[in-house]
């Protein structure tokens, strides 16, 4: 072997082991905070481990007693249905909404990057800040709300003392606080379209409907998968905004698993019984992500 093919295939060593150097110190911190925590809590799962448990050799291995105790306890089923709702309502809502403002933003308009930043804004704000926004505008016989249609002639309404407007006030201040962030999303998708697709549809005569629905909305497809998955698994573990706007109220309706997971760990002090919680919300997250994932891929070989 000459020195010249000895020199190349050292450099084709190095080619190939540089990815790997640049992936090596973020897979090790992906390890070391999700991986090994993941893996504790579902030990964890089959322990009666509580927060006065000094050692995991204290707590007793209880193998699935800890499951056959949710099965019966009315209250996380009640929380878990709870949740399952909130994602089936408010991620198409997200979908929709993110998708047709990015869709109008895209379009030739006056000071396009202002509407943007406009509605990007609320991104920036953190969920118990937005959840304090909220309430501010909804609670209370003084709040923004009352104050407004009170001056228009009508009466007081108490909005988050009610548990079907409270559980869609939840709705509609997430979409409110993250509409902009998958709006960002589709624009970009939106924008790496080429655009003599849409050059040779205006030459066959297609109007902005079939444009849409034939260029458009196929050219999404990776993005829309990414918006459900992201979207999905978001609204799952919804916590902060929650809280800081409804408290879980009124009558627990908007009580929803992640809350219900702090509590039975920090306040009931069962952290065994919150482990398995936590991976039954892991499986039902993993299951509708596949099945947006499945969905999607259907989608593409019609």
């Amino acid at each position: 072997m000459t020195k010249k093919e000895q020199t190349y295939r050292s450099y084709i060593r190095k080619q190939k082991i540089v990815p790997y150097l640049f992936l090596g110190p973020n897979l090790i911190i992906f390890s070391i905070f999700i991986i090994l925590p993941a893996l504790i809590g579902i030990y964890y799962s089959f322990t009666n481990m509580t927060l006065f448990t000094f050692s995991v050799r204290d707590a007793d291995f209880i193998w699935f007693d800890n499951y056959k105790t949710l099965l019966q306890d009315k209250d996380f089923l009640a929380a878990l249905w709870n949740t399952i709702k909130l994602v089936i309502v408010t991620v198409p809502i997200m979908f929709v909404s993110s998708l047709m403002v990015a869709v109008l933003l895209v379009q030739p308009l006056k000071a396009k990057g202002f509407f943007r930043a406009i509605y990007y804004w609320p991104v920036m704000i953190s969920a118990v800040v937005v959840g304090i926004i909220w309430q501010w505008i909804l609670a209370g016989n003084y709040s923004l709300f009352n104050t407004v249609i009170k001056s228009l002639g009508f009466g007081v309404s108490q909005t988050l003392n009610d548990p079907t407007m409270a559980w869609w006030s939840v709705v509609f201040a997430i979409v409110w606080s993250r509409t902009g962030y998958y709006m960002i999303v589709f624009v970009a998708a939106l924008l790496s379209i080429p655009e003599s697709l849409y050059e040779a549809a205006d030459m066959d005569g297609a109007n902005k409907l079939q444009k849409f629905r034939h260029i458009t909305y196929p050219s999404l497809k990776a993005a829309r998968l990414m918006v459900f998955i992201l979207v999905t698994m978001e609204v799952f573990k919804i916590y902060p905004l929650v809280v800081t706007l409804t408290g879980g109220g009124p009558f627990d309706a908007t009580q929803f698993t992640v809350q219900y997971i702090y509590e039975m760990a920090f306040k009931k002090y069962q952290v065994g019984l919150a482990s398995s919680m936590s991976v039954i919300m892991l499986i039902i997250v993993t299951i509708f992500t596949a099945l947006n994932f499945f969905m999607s891929k259907r989608g593409e070989n019609k």
